[in-house]
């Protein structure tokens, strides 16, 4: 069965939070399909830094951050709205400053009235409004700055806010690498504001990065990047409770490494996470009661596992290797072991979105 995705990359230098200056080679968004374990490129169009993407399939609209430091003239990265057509052709349709710098996710409210942004670099989040055709209303953008510091020398000097996932609850939750908190705002057509009784805070060094809930809203699981581990939690009403934590990395590793992505698969059963450094993907068997059980850890088939996406059917993981610039292709076994079916070359890798086209 031929299934789709979007694929952002990075496009130019950029300097990272670890200090490292990255060299861009992709070329900008791709529309590819992938069928039997092989990728075929569709359609391309250039856009500067799209390091991560959201889709809006019945509006065939694309929203890309541009990860910058300044952008159109200003400081700060960028938004840019896109469309696509049934022979996978882009356009883009706008183009405004966020007000954020380095801003590294995105996503959709579920509904449909706005974007939310998090910046990765100012430790910020922006908010676009989205008209009933889900054009960004750009002159309306609205940043909920945070505040803080922990205890890493380099990585938590400051808020570093690191992605946006929606819930059920009419919230917005914020992992902030910098500050060690899961901010929690609610949303409603007034807007966002913080819910300091919903957000956490994690061990001090942990790095909370992105976070994942079950499909029934009952559990929800977040990768640490700098700790290494994926932490646990149960949801009572909006309110995240404490359950487990597990590490991603093998006891006798002495290198360095910092967490990336996490998925479950589609039918709930594994969740898999990425380390960078390792260069693996670490499987985990979700249990009943919704605690992780170490299955397998392999190679991710390149280096620098930025992001991964796991197909709809649930088939076959493709692996985003930022710095082998190559997509490595993984059949998924029923009993969570990974097989290596291929690699697609491709620029610096650094979104995968599977889409229903």
């Amino acid at each position: 069965m031929k299934q789709y995705f979007a694929l952002g990359s990075y496009t130019e230098a950029i300097l990272f939070g670890t200090g490292e200056v990255f060299q861009g080679k992709g070329k900008g968004i791709s529309l590819c399909s992938l069928e039997e374990g092989r990728i075929e490129m569709l359609g391309e169009i250039p856009v500067r830094n799209p390091s991560f993407l959201c889709i809006d399939e019945a509006k065939h609209k694309i929203y890309a951050v541009n990860e910058m430091k300044e952008y159109l003239g200003e400081e700060g990265g960028g938004l840019t709205q896109l469309s696509y057509t049934a022979d996978f052709s882009m356009a883009i349709e706008g183009t405004w400053n966020g007000g954020g710098k380095d801003p590294c996710h995105i996503a959709i409210a579920p509904d449909g009235r706005f974007v939310a942004i998090a910046n990765f670099a100012s430790g910020s989040v922006t908010t676009f409004p989205l008209d009933e055709e889900g054009n960004v209303v750009g002159q309306s953008r609205n940043i909920m700055q945070h505040t803080g510091s922990s205890v890493h020398p380099v990585r938590q000097r400051g808020p570093h806010a690191h992605s946006c996932i929606f819930n059920r609850d009419r919230q917005l939750l914020v992992p902030d690498l910098g500050i060690d908190r899961v901010v929690v705002y609610d949303y409603a057509k007034a807007g966002l504001s913080v819910n300091d009784s919903m957000t956490i805070s994690v061990p001090a060094g942990s790095g909370p990065r992105y976070g994942e809930y079950s499909r029934d809203g009952v559990h929800f699981y977040l990768i640490d990047e700098i700790s290494s581990q994926v932490m646990h939690y149960t949801n009572d009403k909006g309110q995240l409770k404490f359950q487990q934590t597990v590490n991603t990395l093998p006891d006798d590793f002495m290198g360095n490494n910092i967490c990336s992505d996490l998925h479950l698969t589609p039918d709930g059963t594994k969740l898999y996470a990425s380390n960078r450094g390792h260069d693996s993907i670490v499987c985990f068997r979700v249990e009943d009661n919704g605690d992780l059980t170490f299955l397998e850890r392999s190679p991710c088939g390149g280096r620098t596992p930025r992001n991964f996406a796991i197909d709809p059917s649930g088939s076959h993981i493709l692996v985003g290797n930022q710095d082998s610039d190559w997509i490595s292709i993984f059949r998924i076994e029923p009993d969570g072991h990974l097989g290596m079916v291929n690699n697609w070359e491709t620029g610096s890798p650094v979104c995968i979105m599977f889409f229903n086209a």
